[in-house]
């Protein structure tokens, strides 16, 4: 299964983990960096408790940046973030 239909299946099915009102904990970072390792893109949904429609692409990129992935799209409250760049898709 090629890189696209990895990022199409992760858009259509549940997050893979959910930011909750604790926020962004070195919890969170370490189990964001498991699931990256094992499924290499993930979903990721933030709570309406903390996040808001105007910070929500800062919490996306923090995340992004902490755990040393890319971030891939923004929609709402959720977002994905891959080990791979935007460039591989294709």
């Amino acid at each position: 299964m090629g890189y696209t239909e990895v990022f199409k299946k992760v858009l259509l099915n549940e997050p893979h983990e959910i930011l909750g009102k604790k926020g962004i904990t070195q919890e969170f970072i370490n189990h964001t960096i498991k699931l990256l390792k094992r499924y290499k893109i993930i979903k990721i949904k933030a709570l309406k408790s903390i996040a808001n429609k105007s910070n929500i692409r800062e919490l996306a990129s923090q995340i992004a940046e902490k755990t040393e992935s890319n971030l891939l799209d923004v929609r709402g409250f959720t977002f994905v973030v891959s080990k791979y760049s935007i460039n591989k898709i294709g």
